[in-house]
């Protein structure tokens, strides 16, 4: 796992541990986050990808199946495309999660996030609950 990937998931862990549940958005075939993730997380930790796959869950957020989504206290994408940005904050807003976006340094912000930077890595965020980080 790169650094910067260890860094996020080093977030997520101290800020989300002890979170019911986790969504991770978009995992295609980079699924170092998630499997962290599942590894340390006490809750339910949930991969989504438009196409599948071995332990993922098919669906799309352009039209998603809100049942998945229900009861999760976070939702995180990696390198959205910054078109599914609107989609991600809709359906983060919809299910009432909290929801962390890691862009490419060259993506546009999301609208209406909040800018972190934890230890040189930078992410956006929108929370319905203080984060101790």
């Amino acid at each position: 796992m790169t650094q910067r990937f260890e860094i996020l998931a080093e977030f997520l862990k101290k800020n989300y541990g002890n979170a019911a549940k986790v969504v991770e958005v978009g995992v295609g075939s980079e699924r170092h986050v998630l499997n962290e993730l599942k590894a340390s997380i006490k809750g339910e930790v949930v991969g989504v990808d438009v196409k599948g796959g071995e332990g993922v869950v098919k669906d799309d957020v352009l039209s998603p199946n809100l049942e998945i989504y229900q009861g999760a206290d976070l939702i995180y994408a990696i390198r959205p495309p910054p078109e599914l940005y609107p989609a991600l904050i809709s359906l983060a807003a919809r299910v009432n999660a909290d929801l962390i976006i890691r862009p490419l340094s060259t993506d546009p912000p999301p609208q209406g996030m909040k800018l972190v930077n934890y230890r040189g890595e930078f992410f956006y965020v929108t929370q319905k609950r203080k984060l101790p980080v």
